[in-house]
């Protein structure tokens, strides 16, 4: 299931829930600027501002977000955990239509990210060929075992290798 999971609480408090547990030299997790901050990093902070409480509204009377919107809101609370030394991403943008689907690679992949600054490793999963083509390496699975690493050119250009075949062949789409 690629649903993120949504909490039955205020926008805010959903993306406050990934924050780090606090301490005396790192801000309250409740902190509204950065709240808002991983919500603008995840391209929500603009659908947020237009439902009828903002951060406020409640999930539960927001039942029409789109899977979009869902994902850019669990995408948000991810960046909230500023202190985790890796992030996961299983097909973190499969919901989303184009624009944001490059303003969350922009996000997580760019080196004037917030992530990359963090030094945060992340692993993406994807069958997404533009956010392929921007990650560092790649690792290609077939029956659970790495058949083949590196670049995205680099394992394009292997002849017969399996990645090229898998993405000549239309397995993904970019």
């Amino acid at each position: 299931n690629q649903n993120p999971t949504l909490f039955d609480l205020s926008i805010s408090e959903n993306i406050a829930y990934g924050a780090n547990t606090p301490t005396p030299s790192s801000p309250s997790p409740t902190d509204r600027h950065l709240i808002e901050q991983s919500a603008r990093s995840a391209n929500a902070h603009s659908f947020i501002t237009t439902l009828p409480q903002a951060y406020q509204t409640p999930i539960s009377s927001a039942a029409e977000l789109s899977g979009g919107q869902a994902q850019r809101l669990a995408i948000a609370r991810a960046l909230m955990r500023t202190r985790a030394p890796i992030l996961i991403l299983d097909e973190c943008t499969s919901a989303l239509d184009v624009a944001n689907q490059q303003a969350i690679v922009d996000t997580l992949l760019s080196s004037e990210s917030q992530v990359r600054k963090r030094r945060m490793t992340t692993l993406v999963i994807t069958h997404n060929v533009e956010m392929m083509r921007r990650c560092d390496r790649i690792l290609v699975l077939r029956e659970g075992k790495v058949v083949e690493e590196g670049r995205y050119e680099v394992l394009m250009g292997r002849v017969g290798g399996y990645f090229a075949s898998l993405t000549r062949g239309g397995e993904w789409t970019g």
